[in-house]
């Protein structure tokens, strides 16, 4: 076995996982983690909620699109700051951002615990890893 393959595998699948639950919310896995971005973070830039998603502008740009069209984030960019816009979460932005986290629920702490490992041991553990990985491809980059 493979870490690197088995981890993006297992990407891959809570990914498709996830589409498949939020979608007949009306969004997709990118537009929900955008929400939970911006509830976090209120004022969020564009530029910096792209490199979150690790999306580019442009593709933010429709991201952004949908969710001030949905009601479900507001551009609170003051005059003079140009294009860059400084997204806020809405009410309604709060209230889906709440029904579409019941609907992900812990299913995948359930599913560690179903095979005998702890949840937070195995979050941290992964935290940890991609902490080395981050440094060891900046210092190698």
């Amino acid at each position: 076995m493979n870490l690197a393959h088995e981890l993006h595998d297992l990407v891959r699948t809570l990914d498709k996982w996830a589409e498949r639950i939020l979608k007949p919310e009306g969004l997709t896995y990118n537009r929900y983690v955008a929400l939970v971005i911006v509830s976090e973070h209120p004022g969020v830039t564009g530029r910096i909620l792209a490199d979150a998603l690790g999306v580019s502008e442009a593709a933010l740009s429709g991201i952004v699109r949908t969710l001030l069209d949905a009601g479900l984030v507001e551009n609170r960019a003051n005059t003079g700051d140009g294009h860059i816009r400084r997204l806020a979460i809405t009410a309604d932005g709060s209230t889906t951002l709440t029904r579409c986290s019941a609907l992900l629920g812990s299913s995948l702490d359930d599913n560690a615990r179903a095979i005998g490992l702890d949840p937070s041991k195995l979050a941290g553990d992964i935290h940890a890893l991609h902490d080395e990985v981050r440094t060891t491809r900046t210092h190698t980059s």
